[in-house]
């Protein structure tokens, strides 16, 4: 990582309760601030605000957690949401967690030839018609995508951890040197 910042503006965790159903009703009347509209999304939906965080929550025991802006955050957020679901009477073990992506925001430090780059990397994908952003996807990485932006900005999306954005960034940085 040569010259380039940057910023970890998302993690999305999901959350596991083992051996658990809810009953989403029960749970968006006992849970203050959840709502729960099935016609229109099948969860509920619970916002933290420190550490900030929202709750995709499904009657299957399993929750998403977006919106954090780190992986400590998140499972922060998790502890925060089990402690108060516990509290409500809900009978809920350790929570597994998983991250499933993290988005990052990258300054390259360089501006970059967008047309340059598609046509020396098969693995880039762009068309300024419909996106104004370039895809370049690395080999051995089944879902990190990085957006790169003419300016120098780019996004990281997929990656599970810090050490794979940094690896990432190395890469994208010594392909396109």
């Amino acid at each position: 990582m040569a010259d380039a910042k940057y910023k970890v503006n998302n993690v999305v965790l999901t959350v596991f309760y083992e051996d658990t159903r809810f009953d989403l009703n029960e749970l968006a009347s006992s849970l203050e601030g959840a709502r729960y509209e099935p016609e229109s999304f099948p969860g509920v939906i619970y916002k933290t605000i420190e550490p900030k965080a929202a709750f995709l929550i499904f009657s299957s025991g399993k929750a998403n957690c977006v919106g954090a802006n780190s992986v400590k955050g998140g499972k922060k957020a998790i502890e925060k949401l089990t402690d108060k679901l516990q509290d409500l009477g809900f009978d809920l073990g350790e929570p597994g967690i998983k991250v499933r992506n993290m988005v990052a925001s990258v300054d390259f430090q360089r501006k970059f030839d967008l047309e340059e780059i598609a046509r020396n990397f098969p693995h880039a994908e762009y068309n300024p018609e419909t996106f104004p952003g370039l895809a370049f996807r690395l080999e051995g990485y089944k879902s990190m995508i990085f957006l790169l932006f003419t300016q120098g900005e780019g996004v990281c999306v997929g990656a599970k951890n810090k050490e794979e954005i940094e690896e990432g960034i190395r890469r994208v940085e010594k392909a396109i040197e």
